[in-house]
């Protein structure tokens, strides 16, 4: 029974596909979809974390930046603060421990404000709409910084003398330096975003009839929740968190006691107790489940016990004693851990007859936040939920109100600053939906990202990098703690990566990739499937010249294929021995050799070669050739592509999987190649040759190209194609180039629609 390569794919996608080598004798290797990294899943804004590894693994620093600010406009502030749980996913976890992946973030941060930061050019207004961003936190933030990047006119309010919102107010000194908030909101500044600062905002219909189109609620949670006990709004020396951490870093102190009490097992608790503790105060955490349950970064509580703070676990506070007016202590009572609450964590059972007391002269609550509402006016309009925050359509942040968003820790609550920065993308992609007057939900679905691979094993241990600390004796200031990691250390530690998930993911492959290309291709076809497999012989059979395989998913049934390495070959007849190649490879597959005569040409390991093709497409006289995409292939291809009129599409391979079902479109014949730049006129013109009404080059992106300006290239090759049919008296409109990102495969039918209409006319 024949099989065919879109059989193939659809049995990938459903069932256990296997591929041996009966004339081996080896046994069957299974092969899976790649799925996205974890890393990537994991982060609410889905920063290409494997792709600024790679890149700092091979020092190439400001690339690597570049990456992470593609997604986040706040590198050191994350670097610093970030909870990260593209760690907890790491599947690194799976070996010794997780890469350090927040640390390495923050290392490329300081990499640019150490050789001195070039100040952003602001962005020209190229839209007539304002929009009002209202709270300057992380939220607000990313809103105004991707609206004005949009080419909008933003302004952010904010009621504070300074930006920043929690992250100024609420996260202390020794965790994040003012420096680092202020630098990072500057370059916002520079980019044309305005922040009126010591502005309180009272009527939002005000707002909206000085000409804002579109409002963004972002104002967090500033106001700390009640712990419903005796004595609480009795005596002096009982402050909330909010209220004491922000006197603390607007002002550089607060009116507290020596002996301090802190309520709470989160990460505003054990800000306030180590914050106390650098004012001179003996401090205490009550916290009401152990320390397992806590819900604070694990690291920052072992931080708060080393440097001094006394935990007090399975404790509640039942009543705030007071003398004279003042708070003189705290009596509370243990509790045991019962069944498991609506949170998912072990409910505290109060144990009777076990109280006991703490001394105190200062008690400070830190037990959650709400939004504080008290700006807006009696009569509003706007639906508020039972715990003071505002009611929104979670996939587009819309409030009931035409034009008014909100997002971000006044929708939420109290969360991290890494799902404030999502909500402010989120946000913005709503407002500009809205004012071009598009659906705020966009129902398009997306076709699936699709790779293959034969799994490798896991590679061996290796010790993660530690980040370096203050010393405890000098903890007693505002000092940051945490010091960074060294540039040396952080190439080493990048280099832990696994490289798991999609190669549409990796900016750049890297000497650390255990994977190959090959083409698994059904014989009498000219396209294959491709296919990672691992680099090692010993768990993988390939050499470097094509193998008889055979592949299974059915019992008894095995359909033959050709696995064909996807590796690099020089013509010697067509070298010039420029040494591009050389130059290029980080895999030091190509060197250059000298012949008898003198000439030199450029020879490829093949062992070393990884198949990615960035030598085949730099390579300036077309010497190199990619196996499974060579000239003659494809040039057979094009000759056997047309049994009708139709378009001819050549596809860079990189594009290829986001649109691999669209062979199926009648009249449309698709070409993968290794790289857009690989499209000759020649081979253009041979397409018309056989019969083709139009051909069309789909490429990368402009900045997102896999090789070096290999888009630009195939742009200039279509151009001379055109110049060519012009000539001959054929319409220039039946060439086309464009570049499709892998954000937006839809797009594909539309360009393609489009070019058929275009053909139509040119007729």
């Amino acid at each position: 029974m024949k099989t065919s390569t879109a059989d193939i794919i659809t049995a990938l996608k459903t069932k256990e596909v296997y591929l041996q080598f009966p004339q081996i004798g080896r046994g069957r290797y299974p092969i899976r979809k790649i799925e996205p990294s974890k890393c990537k899943v994991g982060c609410p804004i889905d920063t290409d974390v494997k792709a600024y590894l790679g890149l700092i693994s091979v020092g190439k620093f400001e690339k690597a930046l570049e990456v992470v600010k593609r997604d986040n406009p706040f590198p050191g502030i994350c670097g610093r603060v970030c909870v990260h749980p593209c760690e907890t996913e790491c599947r690194r976890n799976e070996v010794d421990q997780a890469l350090a992946i927040c640390a390495l973030k923050r290392f490329l941060a300081d990499y640019e404000l150490n050789k001195g930061r070039i100040k952003n050019e602001p962005i020209k207004s190229s839209r007539r709409e304002k929009i009002a961003v209202i709270g300057s936190g992380p939220a607000g933030l990313t809103a105004a910084h991707d609206l004005v990047r949009l080419g909008y006119r933003v302004t952010v309010f904010e009621e504070l003398p300074v930006a920043g919102g929690m992250l100024y107010t609420g996260i202390p000194e020794y965790r994040l330096p003012r420096e680092i908030i202020k630098t990072e909101i500057d370059a916002i500044r520079e980019l044309g975003v305005k922040i009126e600062l010591n502005t309180r905002i009272r009527d939002l219909n005000k707002l909206q009839r000085q000409g804002y189109g579109a409002i963004f609620i972002a104002v967090g949670a500033h106001k700390g929740l009640k712990l419903r006990i005796p004595g609480e709004d009795e005596f002096e020396g009982f402050l909330d968190c909010i209220t004491f951490l922000r006197a603390v870093n607007l002002t550089g102190k607060a009116k507290i006691g020596k002996k301090v009490v802190v309520i709470g097992g989160g990460n505003a608790a054990i800000d306030s107790a180590r914050t106390a503790l650098r004012l001179g105060s003996n401090v205490h955490i009550v916290y009401r489940r152990s320390r397992r349950e806590m819900p604070a970064n694990a690291w920052e509580v072992e931080e708060a016990e080393r440097e001094g703070v006394k935990m007090h676990y399975l404790a509640s506070p039942v009543q705030i004693i007071g003398e004279d007016g003042k708070v003189v202590g705290m009596k509370c009572i243990r509790n045991r851990l019962g069944p498991p609450d609506s949170s998912g964590r072990r409910r505290p059972v109060s144990i009777k007859g076990s109280e006991f007391q703490i001394e105190a002269d200062t008690i400070i609550p830190a037990i959650s936040q709400e939004p504080d509402l008290s700006w807006l006016p009696k009569v509003h309009g706007l639906k508020i939920s039972k715990w003071n925050s505002f009611l929104v359509d979670q996939e587009t942040l819309a409030t009931n109100l035409p034009g008014i968003f909100a997002g971000g820790d006044c929708v939420t609550g109290p969360r991290t600053v890494i799902e404030a920065i999502a909500a402010g993308h989120l946000a913005a992609r709503s407002i500009d939906r809205y004012l071009q007057g598009k659906p705020l939900r966009d129902e398009a679905k997306p076709r699936e990202r699709v790779e293959f691979e034969i799994p490798t094993q896991p590679k061996g241990k290796k010790e993660r990098a530690q980040m370096r600390k203050l010393s405890l004796q000098k903890r007693r200031s505002f000092k940051e703690v945490e010091l960074g990691i060294a540039k040396k250390r952080a190439v080493e530690e990048s280099t832990r990566c696994l490289r798991c998930g999609l190669c549409f993911e990796c900016a750049e492959c890297t000497p650390n990739c255990d994977k190959r290309l090959v083409a698994l291709t059904i014989p009498g076809e000219a396209s294959g499937l491709l296919l990672r497999v691992p680099v090692d012989y010993a768990q993988f059979p390939l050499s470097n010249e094509p193998l008889q395989g055979e592949l299974s998913w059915a019992k008894g049934e095995g359909y033959p294929v050709i696995v064909e390495p996807v590796i690099a070959k020089v013509r010697d007849d067509l070298c010039r021995g420029c040494g591009d190649c050389v130059e290029i490879c980080d895999y030091s597959a190509p060197q250059l050799y000298e012949q008898e005569n003198g000439v030199k040409i450029s020879i490829i390991d093949q062992a070393l070669c990884k198949g990615c093709g960035v030598c085949a497409t730099i390579c300036p006289s077309s010497a190199i050739t990619m196996g499974h995409y060579s000239d003659g292939r494809i040039n057979r291809f094009v000759e056997q592509s047309l049994t009708k009129k139709g378009i001819v599409c050549f596809v860079c391979n990189w594009v290829y999987n986001l649109i691999e079902d669209v062979e199926e479109v009648a009249g449309l014949r698709v070409i993968r190649v290794i790289c857009s730049g690989r499209i000759s006129p020649a081979l253009i013109l041979r397409a018309f040759e056989n019969g083709a009404e139009g051909v069309i080059g789909i490429g990368c992106p402009q900045g997102e190209c896999h090789y070096i300006s290999g888009n630009e290239t195939a742009e200039q090759n279509f151009q001379r194609a055109k110049s060519i049919l012009r000539t001959l008296g054929i319409s220039a409109e039946r060439v086309k180039f464009e570049r499709l990102s892998s954000d937006e495969p839809e797009r594909f039918d539309e360009i393609i629609s489009s070019f058929a209409e275009a053909i139509k006319k040119a007729r």
